[in-house]
């Protein structure tokens, strides 16, 4: 079994040179972000695991953190759940659409998850760095095997698994869909929250 640091190190020696994808752990801010959120739900025992499509450029491709743009970083209100942590953008903060409706409704139950991508690395359309992307079947299919890896760190159960998109919800070959949750980007928003609350949040409640 991989340790938490043996994982962040294998995750960021991924080339990422002729591929229309950025690999942001490259950049040693978004690695030691990543590395102390890690060991902090380390630390605390997380047992639930949210994972969406791929990191966005405004987002997860700065700060390292999944579903956590720079604004959410700076709130403290989120400190309980991130662990140590750096900017990348000393000029401003950054807000992420999906950043912005997920936090809030973690903070409501104060859940501690760890959150993921099946891509864990940022696609970009040609010629812009500065955009999103689909990820290919192929890069969501690579994706798959560091998704094992944390299950195993952290041995979190398959029914405490809760995919953030359809996506995520094929891959990872779901077909139970209380444990789909809709996107929060584009026009999801209003599905999202009532689906999250219903499906984590009365069951963390629960326990």
């Amino acid at each position: 079994m991989l340790t938490v640091e043996e994982f962040v190190e294998a995750i960021s020696s991924v080339s990422d040179e002729n591929r229309l994808i950025a690999n942001p752990y490259h950049n040693n801010v978004c690695k030691y972000n990543l590395l102390h959120y890690l060991q902090h739900l380390k630390d605390n025992k997380v047992d639930i695991m949210l994972i969406g499509e791929a990191p966005g450029y405004r987002g997860c491709a700065l700060t390292g953190i999944p579903f956590t743009d720079e604004a959410q970083l700076k709130c403290p209100e989120n400190n309980y759940a991130l662990g140590d942590w750096k900017r990348s953008n000393k000029n401003g903060s950054t807000v992420e659409r999906s950043a912005s409706i997920v936090w809030p409704a973690i903070r409501k139950y104060h859940i501690i998850p760890l959150m993921w991508n099946v891509f864990p690395f940022h696609p970009y359309k040609e010629g812009n760095r500065a955009s999103n992307r689909t990820p290919t079947q192929k890069e969501l299919m690579e994706g798959l095997k560091y998704i094992d890896a944390l299950k195993i760190i952290y041995q979190i159960d398959d029914s405490q698994v809760f995919a953030i998109g359809k996506k995520a919800k094929l891959l990872l070959g779901l077909t139970d869909d209380n444990h789909c949750i809709r996107h929060p980007a584009n026009d999801y928003k209003k599905e999202f929250r009532p689906q999250f609350d219903l499906k984590i949040g009365e069951l963390y409640l629960q326990r």
